[in-house]
């Protein structure tokens, strides 16, 4: 019974992916029905320390063409850079009225995708043995390329360069940059202060080339708030340090230190979301990362790895940007 319903459901995925939408006839090079399968609970599991970026950031649903949002671009305190204007009001009055500055947004969501072709011939002589499924191995590979991809994309993504990608940090963040040639635990917390006074209370990941990040280990290693040796019971040693998180000398949160091989010389400081959990920075998809069957005429078994998806910077006043950063 088991074998005729796995049959059964074989030929109905078949028939499915043969059949054409405009006149719903056989033609597998032509069809345009497929049912993706969503990855997405997969790669919580198995992608989180290969793209930390990608995991930090919020994702939501996104429909239509284009993502569109309103950007903040002010302050939202009384003071001198925000609005200006006094809360005190008299008696029998009425509140002043104030507005914030927005600016509308709106960028088309970018397809990010690899294909995965195996000969039927390959996969067949692997099946049933102690081999993993080739084509199983294969789609994993891809769908690891597809997610380094976004996380690149993430930080580096310039869509005035290459219409296919969507900006990343270093091209939307424009309001607070600074430079360094290596970063410091006050320079962090100097860069931060930026951040506070605009209004940001939860200034939450620090993201560095590897350079950086072991600069700030050296440092603080030089001031002597590290232990780098440590010694169990059985004489054993231990030495060495990996920074995951530098206190804000400003506010006293924790700031999560990324190490990313993608930042190249420069640096970013993310308000991921708000104190009361507003999201500042967000990825937004229109279609999550899935993957599905691709007809062929070769005799092989084609596959294709892909998202949808868009980066949203909300609260771009948020956020700070540190160039010159060595690298070597």
């Amino acid at each position: 019974m088991e074998m005729s319903a796995e049959i059964s459901k074989a030929i109905q995925d078949e028939v499915a992916k043969a059949v054409t939408a405009s006149t719903y006839t056989m033609d597998p090079s032509a069809r345009s029905i497929f049912a993706p399968e969503n990855l997405d609970p997969v790669i919580k599991l198995l992608a989180p320390t290969s793209t930390p970026v990608r995991s930090a950031l919020p994702r939501s649903t996104g429909f239509g063409q284009a993502a569109s949002w309103r950007k903040l671009t002010s302050r939202l305190d009384p003071a001198a850079g925000g609005t200006g204007s006094s809360l005190g009001f008299a008696d029998a009055s009425t509140p002043s009225q104030t507005t914030q500055s927005y600016s509308f947004v709106s960028a088309e969501y970018k397809i990010l995708g690899r294909d995965v072709e195996i000969g039927r011939k390959l996969i067949a002589s692997n099946r049933g043995s102690n081999l993993e499924d080739v084509r199983a191995h294969q789609e994993m590979v891809k769908t690891f390329e597809v997610l380094l991809g976004e996380e690149n994309m993430l930080l580096n993504g310039d869509s005035a360069a290459n219409s296919l990608e969507f900006d990343g940090f270093a091209k939307s963040f424009t309001t607070n940059s600074g430079s360094a040639a290596l970063l410091t635990a006050s320079g962090v917390s100097r860069y931060s202060q930026t951040l506070f006074e605009t209004g940001a209370e939860l200034v939450s990941h620090l993201i560095a080339n590897p350079r950086q990040c072991r600069a700030l280990s050296d440092q603080l290693e030089g001031s002597g708030s590290i232990q780098r040796i440590t010694v169990d019971r059985q004489g054993d040693a231990v030495a060495g340090v990996h920074l995951s998180k530098i206190v804000d000398g400003n506010t006293g949160n924790l700031i999560t230190v990324i190490n990313s091989r993608y930042s190249g010389g420069w640096g970013y400081l993310l308000t991921v979301q708000s104190p009361a959990g507003e999201n500042w920075l967000e990825v937004e998809d229109l279609e999550t990362l899935s993957i599905y069957d691709v007809p062929t005429a070769n005799h092989s078994i084609q596959s294709r790895v892909f998202e949808t998806t868009v980066l949203k910077t909300i609260g771009e006043v948020y956020q700070y940007k540190i160039g010159g950063l060595a690298t070597s």
